[in-house]
């Protein structure tokens, strides 16, 4: 074990938001490393009375509340952070870290080192082998991030520096995208009104795939996904791309013009020929779903 994850577990770690979803995993990641860990909630298993007795507490607070709550939670931790490291953990950025900026010219006596990161994963993985962590803005926590770097790579997964301007704009594209398609494509689904298991009697495992993330999204918290959506300033521009490709293609299609819908096609195959290497990780995919299905 390094010396700087030594330093790390002697730290008091506090966790906002820590009964449930991605802040339930934190506290019992932090737990697992052997770091003295508690949370606050607004439910009945809080460990603290309030947030700002945690942040009293704590050597680090971690804010791992929803996005629609981040603003005013830290603004009610912040004063108790002088010389505390704060960290959060949300999936949008740039409203954050503006937040942040502000409150450090509004108490200018309290110092924090503040350190943004975005984990790539749900609370719901049982390995972090291979996930991702994503670090979006540090001031003065130098020593934090490289302590938390270390230790997420010693338990095999992957760290990445991605500026915070730039993470929200590829999350436009890697959540709000995603996201847009899904639930558009889902909803698609539930109003033509087929019997769910005719549907999947039929499907391929490159089919099933598409059902099997259908489920997995629907399924979940809409909430979460509400704010994505709607407080990441560059989700909107993304999808009404995806509208105007939506309106173009189904102009081709109702138009039946079969030379129009092939070059439409081949026009993007020049920018995914970078990435030709993923169809034998899809092709991997599809016989790892058909022996799962065997066993269903």
């Amino acid at each position: 074990m390094s010396e700087i994850i030594v330093e790390l577990i002697k730290q008091k770690i506090g966790v906002v938001g820590g009964s449930q979803g991605l802040g339930s995993w934190v506290v019992n990641y932090f737990r697992a490393q052997g770091i003295e860990t508690r949370f606050s909630s607004t439910d009945e298993k809080s460990e603290f009375e309030s947030n700002i007795q945690l942040a009293n507490w704590a050597d680090i607070v971690v804010l791992a509340v929803p996005i629609s709550a981040m603003s005013n939670v830290m603004e009610e931790v912040f004063p108790a952070l002088d010389d505390k490291y704060l960290v959060e953990i949300c999936s949008v950025k740039k409203f954050v870290v503006e937040k942040y900026q502000s409150l450090r010219q509004i108490y200018s006596d309290v110092l924090p080192r503040y350190c943004s990161i975005h984990p790539m994963f749900s609370p719901q993985i049982k390995s972090f082998d291979g996930n991702v962590v994503l670090f979006n803005y540090n001031d003065g926590a130098d020593d934090l991030e490289k302590a938390l770097k270390n230790l997420f790579v010693q338990d095999k997964g992957v760290v990445k520096d991605v500026e915070y301007i730039k993470h929200d704009k590829l999350m436009g594209l890697v959540q709000g995208l995603n996201h847009f398609n899904v639930f558009v494509s889902a909803k698609t689904m539930a109003r033509y009104n087929e019997d769910f298991e005719d549907i999947k009697s039929v499907a391929s495992p490159p089919y099933r795939i598409f059902i099997v993330f259908y489920t997995r999204y629907v399924m979940q918290n809409p909430m979460l996904y509400a704010d994505i959506q709607m407080r990441n300033e560059f989700v909107f521009e993304v999808v009404r791309i995806f509208r105007d490709e939506m309106n173009k293609l189904f102009d081709i299609i109702q138009t039946r013009d079969r030379d129009l819908f092939m070059d439409y096609i081949t026009e993007m195959q020049g920018f995914f020929d970078q990435n030709r290497q993923d169809i034998e990780v899809s092709s991997h995919l599809m016989q790892k779903l058909s022996k799962k299905l065997e066993e269903l």
